[in-house]
C-alpha cells in the first residue's frame, strides 16, 4: 500500500473508530485536512529547509548566525510565494562563550578535567581563572539555610531531572530552577562561582546542556557552568572521598550591548477576515554548542510548512495565517516582546497562536493556555487531529512566545510532541540534524498545520 492510500486507510478508518458521529463523510473540513495532511506528509518541506537552516551554523541571538537565519527564513518565505514578508525589528541582547571552558579538579595528585559549558549570560572568570573549594547542594533552599558555609565557595548544584516522570517536560520545569535562579541565590550567601548538572535525560551524558540564567538586579554576578551529567557524577564521588577538595574554573564568557535582530513575518491573506490572525510559530535563535536542530529549527520548518502547504494547495482561509520566528526566546524572549507590544499598539486581533518550541518528534496533541472555555474551542477540532495522532488536546501552557497574545484576546496554544528524548539533545551539543527524524518532523507539521486551518476557516 503507498502512502497516500495508506494515510487516506488511516484518517478514514481512525474518524469513524474514534468519533462517530462526529464527522461526516461529506463534511468539507475532513476532505480538506485530510488533503493538507497528505500534501504535507508526502510532499513536505519541513525537512529539507531544516537542513538548509541548521547548515547555517548555529544562531545564538546577536551573533551573525542569527543575522543569517533572518535573511534565510525571508527569503525561504518569498520563494513559497507568500502573500507578505516583513521583518519586524527588535533589540536583542548579545552573549559570548568565548574560547576559554574549563573545570579541573585540582585537589587530586593528578587534575581531573570536567565536562563543562558557561550557561548564558553568565560572566567570565578572572583571565587566570578562580579556584575553590566546593559545596553540593540539591536546591536553593539548601544554599539559603548553608548561609556563611558556602562563603568564599563554589556551589555545585546537583539536582537532577526526575527519571520517573513521563512527561519530560514537567520533570524539566521541576529542576531548572538551580540553573536559572541559582547563580543568584549562591552570591548573596557569598558564593564565588555556581556548577550545575545538566538538565538532560541521559544516564551518562558527556556533554555539558547549556541554557539561560537570570542574575538578580543589585545582586553580585558570578561565573556560571553547566556540568554533563557524567562530569556532575564523577564531582559528587570526589567530593564524598574528599569535602574538602577544590576545583578550578576558567571562563571567558562576556555580556555585550543589545544589538539590532528582527523577527520574520509572513502571511497568507485571509479571504474574508484579512485583520484577523491565526498566528502560527517557532524561535529562529538557538544555542552556540549545537545547530539548534529540536530546538528551535523543527519549530520554524514546521511553521514555515504550514503555509507553505496551503499555497500549494491554493487555501486561502478565512483568517489571515501568520507565520512569525522569533528573535532571541533563548534570552527572554524578547522578540516575542516586541511583537506583542506591536499587537497591542496596532490593535491587531488575533484569534489563536500555535506555537512549536517542543522538539521535531512524532506529534502527540496540543495544550491549551487558558481557560475551560478556551480549551473547548480546540478540544472541538480533536476527532480531526487523531488520525495524526495528535488528538490529545489539554490545559497547560502555550509557549513563551505566544503566551502574552492570550491576555490580547487570542487562544494560545503549545504543540506537544513526544517528549521521551527531546532532553537527550536539549541545548547541547547534540542537537543537529542527525537527531531529528523526518517522517516524525512531517507529521508534526501536518498536526500543526490541520489545527491551523480549522481555527483559520471557523465561522466565529
Amino acid at each position: 500500500m503507498n502512502l497516500r492510500l495508506s494515510l487516506l486507510f488511516v484518517f478514514s478508518t481512525t474518524i469513524l473508530a474514534v468519533a462517530p458521529g462526529s464527522i461526516s463523510a461529506s463534511d468539507p473540513l475532513e476532505a480538506m485536512t485530510r488533503k493538507i495532511a497528505v500534501e504535507i506528509t508526502e510532499h513536505g518541506k519541513a525537512y529539507d529547509d531544516l537542513v538548509e537552516l541548521t547548515a547555517r551554523g548555529h544562531r545564538l541571538s546577536g551573533s551573525d548566525g542569527a543575522a543569517r537565519a533572518v535573511e534565510w527564513g525571508k527569503r525561504k518565505m518569498e520563494s513559497y510565494g507568500f502573500d507578505r514578508v516583513v521583518l519586524q525589528p527588535v533589540q536583542v541582547p548579545h552573549w559570548t562563550r568565548g574560547d576559554v571552558e574549563q573545570a579541573t579538579v585540582t585537589s587530586t595528585p593528578k587534575p581531573i578535567s570536567l565536562q563543562v559549558a558557561a550557561l548564558g549570560n553568565s560572566v567570565g572568570t578572572h583571565k587566570e581563572g578562580l579556584e575553590a573549594g566546593v559545596v553540593e547542594v540539591q536546591s536553593l533552599e539548601e544554599v539559603k539555610k548553608l548561609g556563611a558555609a558556602v562563603r568564599g565557595k563554589i556551589v555545585f548544584y546537583n539536582r537532577p531531572m526526575d527519571p520517573k516522570r513521563k512527561n519530560k517536560f514537567k520533570a524539566y520545569g521541576e529542576a531548572v530552577d538551580q540553573r536559572v535562579a541559582g547563580a543568584s541565590v549562591a552570591a548573596k550567601q557569598g558564593a564565588v562561582a555556581v556548577l550545575v548538572r545538566s538538565m538532560s535525560t541521559l544516564p551518562d551524558d558527556s556533554f555539558p546542556h547549556t541554557g539561560m540564567l537570570m542574575y538578580e538586579k543589585d545582586v553580585e554576578k558570578i561565573p556560571a557552568a553547566a556540568l554533563s551529567i557524567r562530569s556532575a557524577n564523577a564531582l559528587a564521588a570526589l567530593l564524598k572521598e574528599n569535602p574538602k577538595l577544590t576545583v578550578k574554573l576558567e571562563l571567558s564568557a562576556a555580556q555585550h550591548p543589545l544589538v539590532p535582530s528582527f523577527n520574520v513575518i509572513g502571511e497568507i491573506t485571509g479571504r474574508d477576515l484579512p485583520h484577523e490572525y491565526v498566528l502560527v510559530g517557532g524561535h529562529l535563535d538557538s544555542w552556540d554548542l549545537g545547530t539548534g536542530a529540536h530546538d528551535d529549527g523543527a519549530g520554524v520548518a514546521q511553521s514555515i510548512e504550514v503555509a507553505r502547504a496551503f499555497k500549494a494547495l491554493g487555501i486561502r482561509p478565512r483568517r489571515t495565517v501568520r507565520v512569525v520566528l522569533f528573535m532571541a526566546e533563548e534570552f527572554g524572549s524578547f522578540g516575542a516582546a516586541e511583537y506583542a507590544k506591536q499587537v497591542k499598539e496596532k490593535g491587531e486581533k488575533h484569534y489563536a497562536a500555535i506555537e512549536s518550541d517542543s522538539g521535531g518528534f512524532a506529534p502527540t496533541g496540543f495544550s491549551v493556555e487558558g481557560n475551560e472555555e478556551a480549551v473547548a474551542a480546540v478540544k472541538r477540532w480533536s476527532p480531526y487531529l487523531t488520525p495524526l495522532h495528535a488528538g490529545e488536546i489539554e490545559k497547560g501552557g502555550s509557549g513563551a512566545d505566544i503566551a502574552a497574545l492570550g491576555p490580547l484576546g487570542a487562544i494560545a496554544i503549545g504543540f506537544v510532541p513526544d517528549s521521551t528524548h527531546y532532553f537527550d539533545f536539549h541545548h547541547s551539543a547534540l542537537d543537529r540534524i542527525d537527531a531529528v527524524s523526518k517522517k516524525d518532523l512531517h507529521a508534526g507539521a501536518a498536526a500543526i498545520a490541520v489545527l491551523t486551518y480549522l481555527l483559520a476557516e471557523k465561522d466565529k
